[in-house]
């Protein structure tokens, strides 16, 4: 295993949570254990308000926050705005989240794990590196 941190998308993670397949177990869990894995508050968001109980909430948010969290700092901010002049001036439609999410993997030159087409719409036209883990 490298040294690079890597950075899952909210894909990856529903389909670990909700248990939807083995190669996603297989591939968080042992990035988990070598404090490998990080998030954004974008991430931590878009998981806890799919938090079906309170109860879920508060376990989801405690275990997120063992995490190392990436800051949306203004340099982030402004590689997204980049970012989406460039795509939507190439015809490419992607959500603002996707956008600021692929950002900040560029901006901490971390590897993106996901489960969504935009992110190779965005690789497409930038240096984003990134793995994709189908369900």
């Amino acid at each position: 295993m490298t040294n690079e941190l890597i950075i899952a998308d909210t894909t990856v993670w529903i389909h670990f949570l909700r248990g939807s397949g083995v190669q996603f177990r297989e591939r968080l869990v042992p990035l988990i254990m070598a404090d490998k894995l990080a998030t954004t508050p974008i991430v931590i968001m878009e998981i806890l308000r799919g938090a079906r109980s309170q109860k879920e909430y508060d376990k989801l948010g405690k275990d997120l926050a063992a995490l190392r969290c990436f800051d949306l700092s203004v340099k982030v901010w402004e590689r997204a705005s980049k970012l989406g002049y460039t795509l939507r001036h190439k015809g490419l439609n992607v959500p603002l989240t996707d956008t600021l999410f692929a950002a900040v993997a560029q901006e901490y030159n971390a590897c993106l794990l996901h489960d969504d087409r935009h992110f190779e719409m965005i690789a497409s036209i930038s240096p984003l590196k990134h793995e994709v883990l189908r369900a």
